[in-house]
């Protein structure tokens, strides 16, 4: 029963995906709670669900043994798309959802790397990406906060 168990499934791969698709999950709740708490367009759900998408199609790539290059163009291209929606013109200067945009492109990216087998890379990279969200997002509040003290 073993052996047939073995040869239907390939156990180790399993375990891999399994373990990758965790690690994308744990991602894109990391960045997406931080778009959540800071109130913007996407948060948890989309970002998992765009990192698990990213993912995919990038694992799929290897495991078919196709030209996983090409795949990865095809995902900058659709994710580029998908953010050139997200952002809009308010008035004559002010754009909205820049950072949400290219936030997008970017857990596609992270998505891409887990998916292609660089794991810690990716760790490394979205922690990098949160704390420069969460430095930024400081910043605006402290300079909002100046501005109210000189108001009064």
């Amino acid at each position: 029963m073993t052996d047939f168990l073995n040869n239907l499934f390939d156990f180790s791969n399993l375990l891999r995906f399994a373990v990758d698709l965790v690690l994308v999950l744990l991602i894109g709740l990391l960045v997406g709670h931080e778009r959540h708490v800071s109130g913007k367009t996407m948060g948890e759900r989309s970002m998992i669900i765009l990192i698990i998408g990213s993912y995919l199609f990038a694992y799929a790539s290897l495991r078919c043994g196709i030209d996983h290059s090409r795949v990865i163009a095809q995902i900058v291209t659709g994710v580029g798309f998908i953010g050139a929606g997200i952002i809009f013109k308010k008035g004559e200067k002010d754009i909205i959802n820049l950072t949400t945009a290219i936030l997008v492109w970017t857990v596609a990216a992270l998505g891409v790397l887990v998916g292609i087998g660089l794991r810690v890379e990716a760790i490394l990279a979205a922690f990098v990406v949160y704390l420069i969200l969460r430095v930024r997002k400081r910043r605006k509040e402290n300079d909002s906060e100046k501005q109210e003290d000189r108001n009064v």
